[in-house]
């Protein structure tokens, strides 16, 4: 107000008053704008960040803005570091086992049965081998490169990884992941292979004529998909092969399961061969899929 009614009285001194008062008055607008930020920085840029990653874990893969996928890979590989050292831990110890005390007692007769010597029981567990089957059309693309960049950020614990993409047909897609940073495989992957019309019969077809190799009893076999196959004949026959030669199969699908034989969704056909049937919408549902799947494997 001062500043306002010096100006208005046009006086001589009054406009050096006038100046010192404005730039005092623009000092102290920053001085505050700086506070502000400090403060922000001290208790609400985590409490922000916090915030938009419980949103995104929660948000449905098709739903995620591209200027998002940085922060989603950054939370993708945090789980995936979390579920590494939980069964990375567990392998430790299966390797040490654990003491025989019937053994040991019996080794150790000769001693008045002072355990000199121990014996020690070792379960074996072997790393889970994995087929991950993804389609890669236009409307579940966004999930396939989510489930990708998971499996892919797991390799410290998955002993055997083969990737499989398909749309029209099908192709092993292993090269493309191994040979390049994640960031840069998945859009080659989807350049390849992705945003065609969806045939799942031909793409099972593709898969048993050239890939049966890599499935046996070992093998958990993913598959990620909305079963919608554009009313094309389904080859549930090639499903029921898999399913007796693998040691199961898990299907997520991004569709809730009131869509699932709705349309041109063969789900129901291929349902009875699953061992899991699960809708996986968000990275919280693949996280808990993932974790399901290394508690039973390892």
């Amino acid at each position: 107000q001062l500043i306002s009614r010096l100006n208005r009285e046009n006086m001589p001194e009054g406009g050096h008053i006038s100046k010192a008062l404005e730039i005092e008055r623009m000092r102290l607008i920053e001085e505050g704008r700086a506070f502000a930020q400090r403060q922000f920085e001290i208790f609400g840029r985590f409490a922000g960040k916090q915030l938009r990653e419980e949103f995104l874990e929660g948000t449905p893969l098709a739903l995620v803005d591209r200027k998002d996928y940085t922060r989603m890979n950054s939370l993708i590989k945090r789980m995936a570091r979390k579920l590494a050292s939980r069964y990375i831990t567990r392998h430790k110890r299966s390797r040490m086992g654990h003491l025989d005390i019937r053994q040991t007692l019996r080794k150790n007769m000769a001693y008045a049965s002072i355990p000199f010597e121990t014996i020690w029981k070792q379960k074996r567990t072997e790393r889970p081998k994995i087929v991950a089957v993804v389609d890669v059309s236009r409307s579940v693309a966004a999930s396939a490169q989510f489930l990708l960049m998971f499996l892919y950020s797991l390799h410290e614990i998955l002993s055997d990884l083969r990737s499989f993409a398909f749309s029209s047909h099908l192709i092993a897609v292993d090269e493309i992941l191994d040979n390049h940073q994640l960031e840069e495989a998945i859009p080659k992957v989807m350049d390849t292979i992705g945003f065609m019309s969806t045939d799942y019969g031909q793409a099972l077809i593709d898969l048993k004529s050239g890939f049966s190799k890599v499935i046996d009893k070992y093998t958990t076999v993913i598959v990620l998909g909305d079963a919608r196959s554009n009313f094309s004949n389904p080859r549930t026959d090639i499903m029921k092969w898999i399913s007796q030669r693998c040691r199961r199969i898990v299907w997520l699908n991004p569709e809730p399961k009131s869509f699932w034989g709705t349309g041109d969704s063969e789900m129901h056909r291929y349902r009875p061969y699953c061992q899991v049937a699960k809708t996986c919408r968000n990275i919280k549902d693949l996280e808990r899929v993932v974790d399901d799947i290394l508690r039973h494997d390892t």
